[in-house]
């Protein structure tokens, strides 16, 4: 059985709205984890806190600020 190539864990704060707005950062926050997970490093636990800035986001904004951060942490996979 194969293990888990990382885990996620994403955290959004009251402060950020209400249910229905932080349920949806969450979301979109999994989505653009899962869309990537192969650029992602192994063996890794990725805990992402979502800021206010980011509820104001369209899905393309956000994934292109996720990928920036991932680089910046030196979580992706070197391109091949």
């Amino acid at each position: 059985m194969k293990a888990e190539p990382f885990r996620l864990g994403v955290s959004a704060s009251k402060k950020i709205g209400n249910a229905v707005v932080r349920n949806r950062m969450r979301r979109m926050v999994k989505e653009i984890v899962r869309a990537h997970k192969e650029r992602i490093v192994e063996k890794i636990d990725l805990i992402v806190i979502v800021r206010k800035p980011a509820v104001d986001m369209k899905m393309k904004e956000l994934d292109k600020s996720m990928l920036h951060v991932l680089k910046r942490a030196g979580l992706l996979k070197a391109p091949k």
